[in-house]
């Protein structure tokens, strides 16, 4: 199947499915879904949530920490103590409870774009925070 019949039967872009493949951009879970139902597979042969969900956090820790793992997780509760409470609350949701930007956003009355740029902003504050302590 080419990128483009893929693209057609998934109502997204050819560039986007691009994106897939060349591992610039990640399916969301719910086109996940779809793929795995696509090529008649379980969603676990294309997609680990966990795994992308751990990657995601992964790339917040610098790259040669300098503490043990007691130490790392006391520093971002730290740090999630330090957030607004929505703030907080989405991340916790999103990396604790592995949801969905969709079932966030449905609890805050707030767009999925907005849940996604809050994940986003905290992700980058943390690996900000990270890279300035020293322990």
């Amino acid at each position: 199947m080419t990128q483009e019949e893929l693209a057609s039967l998934l109502f997204v872009s050819r560039d986007l499915v691009s994106k897939w493949e060349t591992e610039k951009s990640k399916p969301n879970y719910q086109m996940i879904l779809k793929l795995a139902e696509l090529f008649q597979v379980e969603v676990k042969v294309l997609f680990d949530k966990d795994r992308i969900l751990t990657k995601e956090l992964e790339d917040c820790i610098p790259a040669e920490p300098h503490m043990n793992a007691a130490d790392l997780q006391a520093e971002i509760n730290a740090f999630l103590t330090a957030l607004s409470k929505r703030d907080r609350a989405v991340f916790i949701r999103r990396y604790y409870y592995f949801e969905e930007a969709s079932e966030i956003s449905d609890a805050y009355g707030i767009s999925d774009a907005y849940v996604r740029t809050i994940l986003m902003r905290t992700r980058k504050k943390l690996k900000k925070y990270l890279k300035g302590v020293s322990l």
